[in-house]
């Protein structure tokens, strides 16, 4: 089952630059990434996907699916960056309701606050289902 979103990328930021430490200041010796098993989830036919952003559930963990006006999907984490409260769908933006940060629709980037991103996974299409590539710690 995939992971917590947040704490992936908790992991993945924070984790290699103690890592980095441990190895003495060498990231060159790490790859933060390929630490990490990664499991394909079939999130439905992309044609049951009439209305976006969409709300998707995998495991115990809620997302947005999301495309970009070139057609590329993506899957949202709902968990805002700063306080890890779930963001809503909120007049055209994603909103943290602890604070007000507002995240654009396509790749979740902050529109009114410090340079933060919702946490996003990459979604391809195969025989007309749409696959998430999702951590699996």
């Amino acid at each position: 089952m995939p992971g917590n979103p947040l704490g992936y990328a908790l992991r993945r930021y924070t984790g290699s630059a103690i890592l980095a430490e441990a190895l003495n200041g060498d990231e060159d010796e790490i790859q933060p990434m390929a630490a990490y098993k990664k499991i394909n989830v079939d999130l439905g036919l992309e044609s049951d996907f009439t209305k976006l952003p969409a709300e998707v559930t995998v495991g115990d963990w809620s997302y947005f699916l999301a495309r970009s006006r070139k057609g590329v999907y993506r899957l949202l984490s709902n968990v805002c960056p700063h306080q890890a409260e779930e963001v809503v769908d909120w007049t055209g933006v994603f909103m943290c309701p602890a604070h007000g940060w507002r995240f654009e629709y396509t790749e979740g980037v902050c529109v009114n606050g410090p340079n933060a991103k919702l946490v996003g996974f990459p979604v391809s299409m195969e025989d007309g289902h749409l696959i998430a590539e999702l951590p699996d710690d």
